[in-house]
Protein backbone atom coordinates (compact mmCIF):
# COMPACT_ATOMS: atom_id res chain seq x y z
CA UNK A 1 0.00 0.00 0.00
CA UNK A 2 2.91 2.30 0.89
CA UNK A 3 4.74 1.95 -1.92
CA UNK A 4 3.19 3.65 -4.70
CA UNK A 5 2.98 6.49 -2.11
CA UNK A 6 6.51 6.58 -1.51
CA UNK A 7 7.42 6.29 -4.88
CA UNK A 8 5.27 9.21 -6.17
CA UNK A 9 6.27 11.53 -3.41
CA UNK A 10 9.91 10.90 -3.91
CA UNK A 11 9.58 10.92 -7.27
CA UNK A 12 7.47 13.98 -7.68
CA UNK A 13 10.22 16.03 -5.34
CA UNK A 14 13.07 14.36 -7.80
CA UNK A 15 11.20 15.68 -11.21
CA UNK A 16 10.61 19.27 -9.50
CA UNK A 17 14.47 19.59 -8.47
CA UNK A 18 15.37 18.84 -12.03
CA UNK A 19 12.54 21.14 -13.70
CA UNK A 20 14.08 24.03 -11.17
CA UNK A 21 17.37 22.79 -12.08
CA UNK A 22 16.96 22.76 -16.02
CA UNK A 23 15.37 26.27 -15.96
CA UNK A 24 17.71 27.76 -13.84
CA UNK A 25 20.79 26.54 -16.32
CA UNK A 26 19.29 28.71 -18.65
CA UNK A 27 18.34 31.88 -16.28
CA UNK A 28 14.55 30.96 -16.29
CA UNK A 29 12.77 31.53 -12.72
CA UNK A 30 11.38 28.30 -12.42
CA UNK A 31 9.26 29.48 -9.32
CA UNK A 32 6.73 30.83 -11.87
CA UNK A 33 6.02 28.01 -13.13
CA UNK A 34 5.73 25.79 -9.83
CA UNK A 35 2.05 24.97 -10.41
CA UNK A 36 2.05 23.17 -13.81
CA UNK A 37 5.75 21.47 -13.12
CA UNK A 38 4.04 19.74 -9.94
CA UNK A 39 1.32 18.58 -12.06
CA UNK A 40 3.50 17.51 -14.95
CA UNK A 41 5.68 15.50 -12.69
CA UNK A 42 2.75 13.91 -10.91
CA UNK A 43 1.76 12.54 -14.23
CA UNK A 44 5.32 11.45 -15.59
CA UNK A 45 5.49 9.70 -12.19
CA UNK A 46 1.65 7.98 -12.52
CA UNK A 47 3.36 6.65 -16.37
CA UNK A 48 6.63 5.71 -14.93
CA UNK A 49 4.48 3.83 -11.77
CA UNK A 50 2.44 1.95 -14.52
CA UNK A 51 5.46 1.33 -16.69
CA UNK A 52 6.99 0.10 -13.49
CA UNK A 53 4.37 -2.50 -12.09
CA UNK A 54 2.13 -3.10 -15.05
CA UNK A 55 4.63 -3.21 -17.92
CA UNK A 56 7.69 -4.29 -19.09
CA UNK A 57 8.37 -1.18 -20.59
CA UNK A 58 10.31 1.03 -17.96
CA UNK A 59 13.22 1.87 -19.73
CA UNK A 60 10.73 3.93 -22.05
CA UNK A 61 10.33 6.19 -18.22
CA UNK A 62 13.09 8.57 -19.22
CA UNK A 63 12.47 9.11 -22.93
CA UNK A 64 8.62 10.01 -22.33
CA UNK A 65 9.18 12.31 -19.22
CA UNK A 66 11.65 13.85 -21.52
CA UNK A 67 9.06 14.64 -24.10
CA UNK A 68 6.88 15.47 -21.34
CA UNK A 69 9.46 18.43 -19.98
CA UNK A 70 9.88 19.73 -23.44
CA UNK A 71 6.06 19.98 -23.89
CA UNK A 72 5.77 21.86 -20.21
CA UNK A 73 8.61 24.28 -21.52
CA UNK A 74 6.95 25.07 -25.25
CA UNK A 75 3.84 25.70 -23.76
CA UNK A 76 4.21 26.95 -20.16
CA UNK A 77 7.59 28.73 -20.38
CA UNK A 78 6.50 29.34 -24.16
CA UNK A 79 10.54 28.28 -25.70
CA UNK A 80 11.00 27.18 -29.19
CA UNK A 81 10.25 23.85 -29.04
CA UNK A 82 13.39 23.29 -29.62
CA UNK A 83 15.45 24.78 -27.64
CA UNK A 84 12.83 23.50 -24.75
CA UNK A 85 13.99 19.76 -26.28
CA UNK A 86 17.29 21.42 -25.58
CA UNK A 87 16.92 22.60 -21.93
CA UNK A 88 14.55 19.61 -21.13
CA UNK A 89 17.83 17.27 -21.79
CA UNK A 90 20.71 19.27 -20.15
CA UNK A 91 18.77 19.29 -17.17
CA UNK A 92 17.65 15.48 -16.63
CA UNK A 93 20.89 14.18 -17.66
CA UNK A 94 22.73 16.93 -15.69
CA UNK A 95 20.44 15.67 -12.82
CA UNK A 96 21.11 12.16 -13.89
CA UNK A 97 24.83 12.27 -12.96
CA UNK A 98 24.17 14.76 -10.02
CA UNK A 99 22.45 11.62 -8.63
CA UNK A 100 24.78 8.37 -9.80
CA UNK A 101 27.98 10.65 -8.08
CA UNK A 102 25.91 10.55 -4.40
CA UNK A 103 25.11 7.57 -4.74
CA UNK A 104 27.89 6.35 -5.84
CA UNK A 105 28.95 8.32 -2.78
CA UNK A 106 26.28 6.84 -0.36
CA UNK A 107 26.63 3.70 -1.44
CA UNK A 108 29.78 2.85 -2.98
CA UNK A 109 27.52 1.21 -6.71
CA UNK A 110 24.42 1.58 -8.58
CA UNK A 111 22.09 -1.65 -9.11
CA UNK A 112 18.59 -1.55 -10.50
CA UNK A 113 16.92 -2.64 -7.22
CA UNK A 114 17.96 0.26 -5.41
CA UNK A 115 15.03 1.93 -7.88
CA UNK A 116 12.36 0.47 -5.46
CA UNK A 117 14.38 0.69 -2.11
CA UNK A 118 14.75 2.79 0.62
CA UNK A 119 18.16 3.39 -0.62
CA UNK A 120 16.80 4.56 -3.81
CA UNK A 121 14.16 7.00 -2.12
CA UNK A 122 17.12 8.67 0.37
CA UNK A 123 19.50 8.95 -2.70
CA UNK A 124 16.17 10.62 -4.71
CA UNK A 125 15.87 13.21 -1.42
CA UNK A 126 19.35 13.85 -0.94
CA UNK A 127 20.26 14.67 -5.06
CA UNK A 128 16.67 16.98 -4.58
CA UNK A 129 18.03 18.74 -1.79
CA UNK A 130 21.63 19.55 -3.26
CA UNK A 131 19.93 19.88 -6.66
CA UNK A 132 17.79 22.48 -5.33
CA UNK A 133 20.93 24.31 -3.26
CA UNK A 134 22.57 24.38 -6.30
CA UNK A 135 19.85 26.19 -8.57
CA UNK A 136 19.48 28.53 -5.76
CA UNK A 137 23.42 29.10 -6.00
CA UNK A 138 23.39 29.62 -9.55
CA UNK A 139 19.85 32.45 -9.66
CA UNK A 140 21.71 34.32 -7.15
CA UNK A 141 24.45 34.74 -8.57
CA UNK A 142 23.12 34.89 -12.24
CA UNK A 143 25.15 32.11 -13.37
CA UNK A 144 24.20 30.01 -16.25
CA UNK A 145 23.54 30.82 -19.95
CA UNK A 146 21.18 33.39 -21.83
CA UNK A 147 20.26 34.31 -25.13
CA UNK A 148 17.27 35.75 -27.08
CA UNK A 149 15.88 32.06 -28.07
CA UNK A 150 13.17 33.05 -30.02
CA UNK A 151 15.23 35.39 -32.51
CA UNK A 152 18.14 32.50 -32.61
CA UNK A 153 17.22 31.06 -35.37
CA UNK A 154 19.80 29.06 -37.75
CA UNK A 155 19.08 27.39 -40.54
CA UNK A 156 21.39 24.26 -41.12
CA UNK A 157 21.51 24.14 -37.05
CA UNK A 158 18.28 23.28 -36.64
CA UNK A 159 18.15 20.00 -38.82
CA UNK A 160 21.18 18.93 -36.89
CA UNK A 161 19.83 20.01 -33.65
CA UNK A 162 16.85 17.69 -34.21
CA UNK A 163 18.53 14.73 -35.87
CA UNK A 164 20.94 14.82 -32.22
CA UNK A 165 17.54 14.97 -30.49
CA UNK A 166 16.24 11.91 -31.80
CA UNK A 167 19.33 10.32 -31.72
CA UNK A 168 20.04 11.34 -28.21
CA UNK A 169 16.50 9.79 -27.17
CA UNK A 170 16.30 6.74 -29.02
CA UNK A 171 20.22 6.39 -27.88
CA UNK A 172 18.58 7.32 -24.46
CA UNK A 173 16.16 4.64 -24.55
CA UNK A 174 18.53 2.04 -25.79
CA UNK A 175 20.83 2.54 -22.73
CA UNK A 176 17.91 2.19 -20.01
CA UNK A 177 16.85 -0.60 -21.64
CA UNK A 178 19.90 -2.93 -20.81
CA UNK A 179 20.17 -1.48 -17.71
CA UNK A 180 24.11 -0.73 -18.21
CA UNK A 181 24.30 1.95 -15.65
CA UNK A 182 27.95 2.95 -16.25
CA UNK A 183 27.58 2.66 -20.27
CA UNK A 184 24.47 4.98 -19.55
CA UNK A 185 26.33 6.94 -17.53
CA UNK A 186 29.26 7.59 -20.05
CA UNK A 187 26.50 8.23 -22.91
CA UNK A 188 24.77 10.91 -20.60
CA UNK A 189 28.07 12.91 -19.70
CA UNK A 190 28.96 12.95 -22.99
CA UNK A 191 25.64 13.91 -24.21
CA UNK A 192 25.47 16.89 -21.80
CA UNK A 193 28.85 18.04 -22.52
CA UNK A 194 27.81 18.73 -26.33
CA UNK A 195 23.95 20.33 -25.57
CA UNK A 196 25.63 22.45 -23.03
CA UNK A 197 28.33 23.50 -26.01
CA UNK A 198 26.00 24.37 -28.14
CA UNK A 199 24.41 26.39 -25.65
CA UNK A 200 27.07 28.33 -24.79
CA UNK A 201 27.75 28.62 -28.54
CA UNK A 202 24.38 30.40 -28.59
CA UNK A 203 25.36 32.92 -26.21
CA UNK A 204 28.06 33.89 -27.63
CA UNK A 205 26.68 35.39 -30.69
CA UNK A 206 23.73 36.40 -29.20
CA UNK A 207 26.21 38.59 -27.61
CA UNK A 208 28.03 39.40 -30.75
CA UNK A 209 25.06 40.76 -32.38
CA UNK A 210 23.97 42.37 -29.22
Amino acid sequence: MWEPIRFLLFSTVETFAAFVLMLTIFRVRALDYVWPALFIGLIMNLQSFILREETSLSFFAPTINIILFTLLITTVVRMPIIWAAIISITGTFLYTLFQAVIILMLFGTLTTEMQTSAEGSLAQAVTSAWVLAVSWFLYKFNIGFTADYENLRFRWEHVLVVILIIGVLAACTFMFYFNNFFLSILFITLASVMFLYYALKTERDYHKKS
